[in-house]
């Protein structure tokens, strides 16, 4: 019997590969549940900056697919960026999609499917479009018509409608043309995006009373004994759909997600634990650089400390700033480790290269 993944289940895969953002990984669990289970499961919009996990939420649900039994009919997954939807010409070509969707039941497949299995595999797949807010209606002011064009467009995918599909199927030495009916209402979509300018219009809009909105206040003890408000204020809790149709969402286009979760930025902490655990970490990807030449790499807390507070001072990369500033570290030591500075022996002799918080603070404040 195939197992039935619950949500819980779900959940405690992704979670193990994107690190923080539980409340997101929840309300994405529940969506892909439903999805795998038939059931009308909605559409999700992940709103976060740039490095907060987007991306990293979509290829883990493409990993879960693949990783566990009984979920072959759900691996099918295009990942597209929004403005590839519109050709050099300037027409909107949605059905790039689909185009996506049927390469990769090809390659999944070894060109060995009927027109029944293709039109399953498609119907059941899920579909992410990163970078949604550039497909918003205005940026920086100005009326951005391939925006518009390619929101309409979706509308009707993203609620569900038949679109007709002409492919190739392969029998034995010769190949065949058909034409496909996929109904879109069994897919799943998840679509992401940064909205940089969205925390300052939510903000600004709240700051002058432009609604019933209020910033959270809370009291502190000041250091003569007074007490002073701070003003707390996060998108997550301050959100309503209205900031999205300022922002240049069309209400019909965001009206298609049931589901708008808000990515945090990450801390310290966070991205202290993903320089340790993450698959793609650039700490990782290091250790098995020095490991190939028998050298161990180490890293101590305050050297690490020292990394997660300089990546934080760029909030538009989140943990993609740990790149930039590990590599501008590690970068000297690649060339020649055995004659660099923090490289000691073990009593078996094994080399071992540690990066202390004076190598960090030499390389950072150059």
């Amino acid at each position: 019997m195939t197992k039935k993944y619950l949500p819980v289940d779900i959940f405690q895969y992704l979670s193990g590969k994107v690190l923080g953002q539980e409340d997101v990984i929840r309300k994405i669990s529940v969506a892909v549940y439903k999805h795998i289970q038939g059931l009308r499961s909605g559409n999700v919009l992940l709103i976060g900056n740039s490095g907060t996990g987007k991306t990293t939420i979509m290829k883990s649900i493409q990993q879960f697919y693949n990783e566990h039994e009984g979920l072959n009919p759900f691996r099918i997954m295009t990942i597209t960026n929004a403005n590839m939807l519109m050709d050099q010409e300037g027409a909107i070509n949605t059905i790039l999609l689909f185009k996506n969707l049927e390469s990769e039941v090809m390659a999944a497949t070894g060109f060995k499917v009927t027109a029944e299995e293709m039109k399953e595999y498609i119907e059941n797949a899920t579909v992410c479009i990163d970078e949604i807010d550039k497909i918003s209606s205005k940026i920086s002011g100005k009326v951005n018509p391939a925006g518009i064009s390619i929101q309409q467009s979706l509308l009707t995918l993203l609620e569900g409608e038949s679109i007709l599909l002409e492919t190739g199927l392969y029998d034995e030495d010769s190949k065949r043309k058909v034409k496909l009916h996929i109904d879109t209402s069994k897919m799943l979509f998840i679509c992401g995006g940064a909205f940089e300018e969205l925390y300052e219009q939510v903000y600004t809009l709240i700051a002058r009373h432009g609604d019933e909105r209020v910033f959270r206040e809370t009291a502190q003890m000041d250091g003569q004994g007074g007490i002073r408000y701070k003003i707390g204020f996060t998108l997550k809790e301050s959100l309503k759909l209205s900031d999205l149709f300022t922002y240049g969402m069309y209400p019909q286009f965001i009206s298609r997600f049931s589901t708008i979760a808000v990515l945090d930025n990450l801390s310290k902490s966070d991205l202290k634990q993903i320089m340790l655990q993450a698959d793609d970490s650039p700490y990782q990807y290091a250790r098995e650089y020095f490991g190939s030449m028998g050298i161990e790499l180490r890293i101590t807390d305050d050297a690490l400390d020292w990394i997660a507070t300089h990546a934080l001072e760029d909030l538009r990369i989140g943990a993609r700033a740990l790149r930039e500033v590990f590599g501008r570290i590690i970068a000297d030591f690649e060339y020649d480790p055995y004659q660099s500075e923090g490289i000691t022996k073990t009593g078996d002799g094994k080399p071992i290269l540690t990066i202390d918080k004076s190598i960090v603070a030499n390389h950072l404040t150059r």
